[in-house]
């Protein structure tokens, strides 16, 4: 039997996250960096590790996932700052109710699921395992996967196949699940796994995934409401980040990206802060031989600008 507390998640595009904070910053320094998704903690480990004058202030939505990357820190306890929070709750105020008045020189959102929670969290996030179909990231409470897929119109459901999980089979599997619920309520995640599979012919499964992936996300990204906290989330940490720091975003999908995108080139046109990636930074052939599921991750990366810089630019501009 596995450990409970043994990591499983692989920390994704960590080389090339070390190497922008490296780039912007001496190693020796006392700085402040913010982890809004501290998942199994792997990236935030590394930064306790490369940065070992500096503390770091850890989040997540999981009271679950906190504790676990709280005993894989457990040896730099005395600069961590853990908090159970969504990382679009936080702002200045939000952290100066925890002590921590200075902004965070460097923040870092990875917004993958964790592999923990695909493999052990019991929670219906994967179609491997014949789970309750819940895929709440928090313990606080709200609507589970199963109110979704249970009770939610036609048109809705639709809507949320369509768009979040870019699902192109999306009217037959809405089909089979209004016929499906007129008999009995879906609760398991292998069931609707089972039923997604029936409906989507074969020759049309995608390649190397399993044909429930889209509707799954999909669903996964409407109970936790998840584009509406990075649209929120990102917009606060633009504005808390401090000046002189970076802000690294991973995502993992393409709604995800895009809102990271226009919301990082909106705050640079301020001439608030300059693009460090014009492109996304994308997983090497050998990360993503070691890890296939980094295949589809994107690094998008900012930085604020000083004061100083901001004054130069207006000289130049009045000149």
């Amino acid at each position: 039997m596995e450990n409970e507390l043994e990591p499983v998640h692989y920390s994704v595009l960590y080389r090339e996250i070390l190497t922008f904070f490296l780039s912007v910053f001496d190693k020796d320094r006392e700085l402040l960096f913010l982890d809004g998704t501290a998942g199994e903690g792997g990236h935030s480990l590394l930064l306790l590790e490369q940065f070992p004058n500096s503390k770091l202030v850890l989040v997540d939505r999981d009271s679950v996932m906190l504790s676990r990357a709280k005993t894989r820190l457990s040896a730099h306890s005395s600069r961590v700052i853990p908090i159970e929070a969504n990382f679009s709750d936080l702002d200045s105020e939000f952290l100066n109710s925890f002590g921590i008045s200075n902004p965070p020189d460097g923040i870092l959102l990875d917004l993958g699921i964790s592999t923990f929670h695909l493999l052990h969290a019991g929670r219906g996030f994967s179609f491997r395992e014949n789970e309750p179909l819940d895929m709440r990231l928090s313990s606080s409470g709200g609507i589970s996967a199963e109110d979704v897929i249970n009770t939610y119109p036609e048109k809705v459901l639709s809507k949320i196949f369509y768009e979040y999980g870019e699902e192109r089979w999306t009217k037959k599997i809405v089909e089979a699940i209004l016929e499906r619920r007129r008999h009995s309520r879906i609760g398991y995640s292998g069931d609707l796994a089972q039923l997604v599979s029936r409906v989507i012919p074969r020759k049309f499964w995608p390649p190397g995934r399993h044909p429930a992936t889209r509707v799954f996300q999909a669903l996964r990204i409407e109970v936790n409401q998840e584009l509406l906290h990075i649209e929120i989330g990102v917009k606060k940490l633009l504005d808390l980040v401090a000046r002189g720091g970076l802000l690294q975003v991973i995502s993992f999908h393409s709604l995800e990206d895009r809102i990271v995108k226009n919301l990082f080139r909106d705050y640079a046109r301020t001439g608030e802060a300059k693009l460090l990636t014009k492109k996304p930074v994308l997983p090497t052939d050998a990360e993503m031989k070691e890890n296939p599921a980094s295949r589809s991750a994107k690094l998008r990366v900012i930085h604020k600008s000083l004061p100083t810089d901001i004054e130069e630019e207006e000289e130049d501009e009045e000149e």
